[in-house]
């Protein structure tokens, strides 16, 4: 426990120490074209039919990216189906789609229909490989910014015995987000905006939590023994939307790198609250959050599980802060109810836009502007591991097998981005197989269009049988990347994984397709 409470302070270390590099491109007091695109955060639930077992109930959570141009009501989705009633704990799927809303003349009814595609699995559920689709054709009903849904689902698990129509329900929270791009002559502005007079605030976390005390045994009964107090430990990140300047929501997701439970991971949302302490620089966080969890042989129930906390945050600078807290969980239906302790590393964004109704408007940049990049990139990756190794079954690992990845970006140097990424088995014989991992970035353009590329993450993975260890593992590859125009591009790279205590150390490729964006914060 000791060496890796070091190993973790030394990674928080590392990862403050890059932070502080992260700042904005200078301005210049360039003209720049603002955008105005609508995003949607998603909740949903239906029931799932089980054959010979009483029926899931599966948790969708989610966001729908409205990001063409010229087609306002296509949609891309990123989103999660988690069992969180019935007897398959773990069962936590990934994926990506798309959809189109089509309004009912000029009511707040429309129509929503999409398809979606990802990975995962887990909880002995018969998943096969790994690969889920869905589609949906929903009635929605808009009240300002919220739209309740329900409707026809299909939900299936192809190579494996799980699927069926379904009734889903749930609701939307639609907001915008500006983006800011290079001024073209193609551009038609609405207006010319001379202030940015409309904030937002985020904030993202990263986050440790180590189990201190349970209540009755944490994991199910079998031949390994049950980890100790003190000895699970989990690593991962937590994104905050402030909407009032003391409420905020959360989503927090987390993965197991020590205790004997590789494969557990938690995907969680809800509320937290802050109250400055006398001063801005100290403040009381309160959180109550909820969501999926399981794998690793964690008993918690159906799936579900509830957590809060209760913690103080200091503020480091003007955006950096640390935090400390202490929280319980709790399984309705389950063992797995606890004491834990959470250390965590922040930073905010501010991230400005124009007000009023305006889509798209030029805008100046002035000295107090920076121009933060991101980017999304939608990757399959595919792992070859030596056939000579065998899994935790026992048997040979598959010669290859596919994952769908999803990587974050945020670009803070001319050559260096920090990264954020996840993978989830789709093919082969590893359905509950995913991955959670954070790192860096290298690039350098050969051309304006062509970079070479390089990149090292470390994290926790586990499940389907595959032995990582305890969980943690790296991963360093290299590769190229196109630029197609402002905001399109794809790549290939290749590297290897590696299992820090475990036999797993795939050679692998990847192939991708990349969305760029840029944002502009005022300093």
């Amino acid at each position: 426990m000791q060496k890796f409470l070091i190993r973790f302070i030394l990674l928080l270390f590392f990862l403050f120490s890059v932070t502080l590099l992260v700042t904005g491109q200078e301005s210049d007091g360039r003209e720049v074209n603002l955008i105005r695109q609508s995003l949607r955060f998603r909740s949903s639930y239906e029931p799932l039919k089980m054959s010979g077992e009483p029926d899931l109930g599966m948790l969708g959570m989610g966001a729908d990216f409205f990001i063409v141009d010229k087609l306002p009501n296509l949609y891309f989705t990123i989103n999660t189906y988690s069992a969180i009633v019935g007897k398959r704990p773990g069962l936590i799927t990934f994926g990506t789609g798309a959809g189109y809303v089509q309004p009912l003349f000029r009511s707040p009814l429309s129509l929503d229909g999409g398809i979606f595609v990802g990975g995962g699995g887990g909880g002995g559920a018969p998943d096969g490989g790994g690969l889920i689709t869905r589609l949906h054709l929903n009635l929605s009903y808009r009240i300002k910014k919220v739209s309740l849904f329900g409707g026809y689902s299909r939900l299936d698990f192809p190579n494996g015995n799980i699927g069926g129509n379904n009734f889903n329900a749930g609701l939307t929270l639609s907001t915008q987000f500006s983006t800011a791009r290079r001024a073209g002559s193609a551009f038609m502005a609405e207006d010319y905006a001379e202030t940015l007079d409309k904030e937002s605030k985020f904030r993202v976390q990263i986050t440790g939590q180590n189990y201190i005390k349970f209540v009755g045994r944490p994991t199910f009964p079998s031949d390994i023994p049950a980890p100790k107090e003190g000895d699970i430990y989990l690593v991962g990140i937590e994104l905050d939307h402030f909407f009032h300047h003391k409420w905020y929501a959360a989503l927090k997701l987390h993965g197991a790198v020590a205790g004997g439970i590789d494969g557990y991971m938690s995907y969680l949302v809800g509320l937290g609250f802050e109250q400055a302490l006398g001063t801005d620089r100290l403040t009381l966080d309160t959180q109550l959050l909820a969501g999926p969890s399981g794998g690793g042989g964690i008993a918690s129930g159906g799936g579900g599980i509830i957590q809060g906390s209760v913690g103080l945050r200091a503020l480091l600078g003007n955006a950096y802060g640390i935090k400390a807290a202490i929280g319980q969980t709790i399984t309705p239906g389950g063992e797995f109810n606890g004491t834990l302790l959470e250390l965590g590393l922040s930073k905010n964004f501010q991230f400005a836009s124009t007000g009023g109704d305006r889509q798209r408007t030029v805008y100046r940049l002035k000295d107090t502007d920076r121009l933060h990049e991101f980017g999304f990139e939608l990757q399959n990756r595919t792992y070859y591991p030596s056939t000579k190794s065998t899994d935790k079954n026992g048997r040979p690992y598959d010669r290859s097998f596919n994952l769908m990845g999803l990587v974050v970006s945020k670009k803070f140097h001319h050559h260096f981005d920090i990264l954020g990424a996840t993978y989830w088995a789709y093919q082969g014989s590893y359905g509950a197989y995913a991955e959670g991992l954070l790192g860096l970035g290298y690039r350098y353009a050969r051309t304006p269009s062509w970079k070479f590329r390089a990149q090292v993450l470390g994290g926790a993975a586990g499940g389907g049988g595959i032995d990582t260890g305890n969980g943690l593992v790296f991963q360093y590859s290299a590769g190229l990347a196109h630029q197609i125009n402002q905001n399109w591009g794809f790549s290939i790279g290749a590297g290897q994984m590696v299992g820090v205590k475990g036999n797993f150390k795939p050679i692998f490729t990847d192939i991708g397709i990349i969305y760029k964006f840029t944002t502009i914060q005022n300093r």
